[in-house]
């Protein structure tokens, strides 16, 4: 049996947190990345980086940019 890969699958000390280039610099609002070299992506909110996170693989994080940037429905508000 073949295991699928697990984006959550790596250590929390290795996450180098960014904060979003498209957040705002004033709101308090801010997403934060983590990349890896892999290409997974976590996704998590400054105000409490210690909350549980997003996480996708290289292909997932695609889709889920490219939805955001289609602004499908399933992603606006």
């Amino acid at each position: 049996m073949i295991s699928k890969h697990d984006p959550y699958s790596h250590d929390p000390a290795d996450a180098d947190w960014v904060k979003s280039p498209f957040s705002g610099d004033s709101n308090g609002n801010c997403v934060i990345i983590a990349r890896f070299d892999n290409g997974d992506v976590w996704l998590g909110d400054d105000k409490n980086p210690h909350r549980p996170h997003l996480a996708f693989n290289h292909s997932e994080w695609t889709a889920f940019i490219q939805a955001i940037e289609a602004r499908d429905p399933r992603f606006t508000a």
